[in-house]
């Protein structure tokens, strides 16, 4: 089971703190994961959503979940595979929450025989994540949905943009809610504010469901890119604002998504990169685009190209919009 452990997982460790996998490729011996829920003194579990608050936390007892990588050449949150005590399966559970009549579950069922009926996948390739997985949802929490595989996942996308006005109780982000849901994302971007209106409120990855919010994560499988761990060497640089435009935007719905770009200013930028969520389906093909991350040279070992990136989404501050 470790061996296919890939975005939507999580991970519980003897530690007993809870973890999101990041990504779909691994080191043999830990699995890169984020730490989400940590324990209260009363049994419960509380989320950590702030990355550097994450790291803080890990930082106080729990150094060995900080992994320097040399092949990404700074640290990462990695759980040993020998500290894991259990796996959440979003696949698994999402066949529990199918005879759960509580209202959360009974929506978040209804959510996915609909989203079945209208892209014809099948129902061993989407699952439930975040708190309904770990267990720790309430009756007013989103619904964290998650498709896998490349070939099933731009299937699932491709129906749902045609469809996706015309399903019935299936709605956009609009009025109060999107603005809510545009500060939650985005935080203190007040210069950006209106073209991230116009940007969330477009997406189909995300909405409104029987009261419920939910997201859609589409993840590859490993097998989809071939790539394996430490293929692909990255040194870090620093953190810089760049302007480019998108000339290919067919990776921009995966979590982890890409937009391959070029750049009169910078010649070796090839592309965007983001493991989170919110810079899905961000910008399309054709757009130039301003954004800011942390910039990186990249080495593939495989193929001996050397390239520079930017990876979205570590600080708040962090950004992409079309200029």
């Amino acid at each position: 089971m470790e061996d296919k452990l890939v975005e939507g997982y999580f991970i519980k460790t003897s530690d007993n703190l809870i973890f999101e996998v990041k990504g779909v490729v691994h080191p043999h011996d830990r699995i890169i994961a984020y730490v989400r829920y940590v324990p209260n003194l009363d049994s419960s579990f509380r989320k950590i959503y702030n990355l550097r608050e994450r790291e803080e936390y890990l930082s106080n007892g729990f150094l060995e979940y900080l992994w320097f990588s040399k092949t990404h050449g700074r640290v990462l949150q990695a759980v040993p595979r020998n500290k894991i005590v259990e796996v959440l399966n979003p696949i698994e559970h999402m066949d529990q929450i199918r005879n759960d009549k509580r209202a959360l579950s009974v929506a978040t069922s209804n959510l996915v025989e609909l989203l079945l009926d209208n892209t014809g996948i099948n129902r061993t390739e989407i699952g439930v994540t975040g708190s309904q997985l770990v267990g720790v949802a309430t009756e007013t929490s989103d619904i964290d949905l998650v498709v896998y595989g490349e070939s099933t996942c731009r299937k699932f996308y491709n129906r749902l943009r045609k469809k996706f006005d015309k399903i019935p109780r299936l709605e956009r982000y609009d009025g109060e809610l999107l603005d809510a849901h545009v500060l939650f994302r985005w935080g203190n971007l007040t210069e950006h504010y209106e073209l991230l209106h116009r940007i969330e409120s477009t997406k189909i990855l995300q909405g409104v469901f029987e009261s419920h919010q939910f997201f859609i994560r589409l993840v590859k499988r490993p097998q989809d890119d071939r790539e394996i761990f430490g293929q692909i060497m990255t040194e870090n640089l620093k953190t810089r604002e760049v302007q480019c435009s998108v000339i290919k935007d067919r990776n921009s719905i995966f979590t982890p998504c890409t937009y391959q770009v070029e750049s009169l200013d910078l010649p070796k930028l090839k592309q965007l990169v983001s493991y989170r969520g919110r810079f899905t389906e961000q910008v399309s093909s054709g757009m130039s685009v301003r954004a800011r991350g942390r910039f990186e040279n990249v080495i593939d070992s495989k193929t001996g190209e050397n390239y520079q990136q930017l990876v979205l989404g570590e600080n708040p501050s962090d950004y992409l919009v079309p200029i």
